[in-house]
């Protein structure tokens, strides 16, 4: 059975302890063993014996983490590198700071998705209770008055019967939605599914397109901080950013210019990989050998704006989807009111 992943916040956390202890001048067994002497933390605790156990017998720290099985893949073919490179320590704090923003822009997307849902879930239950409660009760006030509603409100109200005699079944498929979500959030298999699913559909358009830029930048940064060449960087940084993507086929292409010699700054923005704007700063960048801080600065800037993008996204969603039911509501009781207040007025 696989193991559940550790969480970015959580990887985020323990790739800079270890960079720490590095910094300090311990070795990581070592630091590991301080760590797991903390019995304050019980949830990590499994964890941690299992890390110092199999560096105990010989197994370096990447062949630990392997063997332990929570760990992404990326983090460990990172760890294998920087191991051989000597820069462990830079490595693993490269790798706290890219899981950190990992987990804030996930934070953020599930931000941007939950309060939509739930304001389009209560626009729509206060329209089904106007549909399916409150119309009938005018049409038999109406009824009695000898009159009829209006031909509109007599058509809403006949489509909101048709959902009363559904509703059986509607509360399934609402059930089985929920049941879904719930699973989504619990089990992160599901979840990532999921991710997958709208990735493979959305992945290569606007915002989830910038997201996947931020990542590759990121991702190169560090791979290139920890020693490896630009050829190396960029498909490890692929696999990171977009494994089966359509990122993955614009990756495939660059790569493929850039080994016929085509420059990096030309062929990241000729495939759309990165904006036009970023050329120059690439492009001067590979001249003064500063590629791994142009790319730290790329992804900063694109994770802002990623960030801004989606306060925007979710500061007008919420009133319009508020401006939407107050404006359904108002035209469903005008529709009844309006024909009442004349029978009323001429009964007067």
């Amino acid at each position: 059975m696989k193991k559940k992943t550790l969480s970015a916040l959580s990887l985020s956390a323990f790739c800079l302890e270890v960079s720490l202890f590095l910094r300090a001048g311990i070795s990581v067994s070592d630091g590991i063993h301080m760590l797991k002497s903390d019995k304050n933390d019980k949830a990590s605790q499994k964890l941690l014996d299992a890390l110092f156990d199999a560096m105990e017998n010989g197994s370096s720290f990447s062949d630990a983490i392997s063997q332990v099985g929570v760990f992404p893949k990326y983090m460990f073919e990172m760890v294998v590198l920087a191991e051989k490179t000597g820069k462990l320590e830079n490595t693993m704090r490269s790798l706290s700071d890219y899981y950190a923003r990992q987990s804030r822009l996930s934070v953020e997307i599930k931000n941007a998705v939950f309060y939509p849902v739930i304001l389009i879930t209560i626009m729509l239950v206060v329209i089904a209770v106007i549909l399916t409660q409150v119309l009938p009760i005018f049409n038999n006030v109406f009824s009695q008055m000898g009159a009829q509603m209006s031909p509109f409100a007599l058509t809403i109200m006949e489509f909101g019967q048709v959902l009363s005699a559904a509703s059986t079944v509607i509360f399934i498929v609402l059930g089985v939605i929920i049941a879904l979500l719930v699973l989504a959030y619990v089990i992160p298999s599901v979840r990532m599914t999921f991710a997958e699913f709208f990735r493979n559909i959305l992945g290569d358009m606007g915002i989830f397109k910038r997201i996947s830029s931020a990542r590759f930048a990121f991702a190169m940064a560090v791979a290139m901080e920890s020693g490896i060449d630009i050829q190396d960087s960029f498909l490890m940084a692929t696999r990171v950013a977009d494994s089966r993507g359509k990122l993955l086929t614009r990756a495939q292409n660059c790569n493929l210019e850039i080994s016929q010699g085509m420059k990096l700054s030309e062929a990241l923005t000729h495939f759309g990989i990165f904006s036009q704007k970023d050329n120059r700063m690439l492009s001067l960048a590979q001249k003064t050998g500063t590629l791994p801080e142009v790319m730290h600065v790329i992804a900063e800037r694109s994770e802002e704006a990623i960030s801004d993008e989606i306060s925007s996204l979710i500061a007008k969603v919420e009133p319009t989807l508020v401006i939407l039911t107050s404006a359904i509501v108002g035209v469903i009781l005008l529709s009844v009111m309006l024909p009442l207040v004349s029978i009323m007025a001429t009964i007067g």
